[in-house]
């Protein structure tokens, strides 16, 4: 078994591809697999971005990977499976937030600003949690389009043209979206990067803290 997992690690996504609609049972078997571990952890990510809740993001996550499954077909030229996973992820999110009719309802929780503010900037495992989590509160204050397109090339590493092509909007538009949702970002986190450049009496200065989200042209 380690040894043909190995051998299908090692493929592209494209091949694997080609294993689901043309293998053998254990090869469509083990194909998936593969692409599974692959891309469920982006997958998932952009569905609890998008739909703000754990357990709808996971269910969303597997009705996902089960249609890709279902519209695996020899027609189909594969040239982007983690784009064509995305799209598919983005409709099964619609088709939630339709039936649902709800939308994500964190607000802003004082206690998590509190442990914040009182932990050094030294302590980083807890402070990468709760800056995680204001983050994500921060996502939510955006305009759903605005939150859409910054999740897909921050989170999920497309370029401006994909967000682009993924949303059927020009890539003007989408870059014009996401330059301005980092800046909305930037002006909703400052009062805390702010905070934590005070010190107190007799305590060393720290910098003041940015933001720093990658650009993918």
């Amino acid at each position: 078994m380690p040894f043909r997992r190995n051998k299908y690690q090692s493929l592209s996504d494209e091949a694997l591809y080609g294993l689901i609609v043309s293998g053998s049972e254990r090869e469509r078997n083990d194909a998936f697999e593969v692409l599974y571990t692959r891309h469920s952890g982006r997958v998932y990510l952009y569905c609890l971005k998008t739909l703000g809740d754990p357990a709808a993001a996971r269910d969303a996550c597997q009705d996902t990977f089960i249609a890709f499954w279902q519209s695996a077909s020899p027609e189909r030229q594969m040239t982007n499976l983690r784009g064509y996973l995305l799209r598919i992820a983005r409709n099964t999110c619609l088709i939630v937030k339709r039936s649902s009719n709800a939308h994500p309802t964190t607000e802003f929780d004082e206690s998590i600003y509190t442990a914040l503010a009182s932990n050094p900037l030294g302590e980083a495992a807890i402070e990468q949690n709760e800056l995680a989590q204001l983050i994500t509160m921060a996502l939510e204050l955006l305009p759903e389009h605005y939150r859409e397109a910054v999740v897909l090339q921050c989170y999920n590493n497309l370029s401006y043209q994909e967000v682009a092509d993924m949303l059927d909007v020009p890539l003007s538009t989408a870059r014009n979206w996401i330059v301005r949702a980092k800046a909305q970002l930037r002006k909703i986190l400052e009062p805390y990067w702010q905070d934590h450049s005070l010190s107190e009496p007799g305590e060393d200065q720290h910098p003041v803290k940015s933001t720093r989200i990658k650009h993918h042209e």
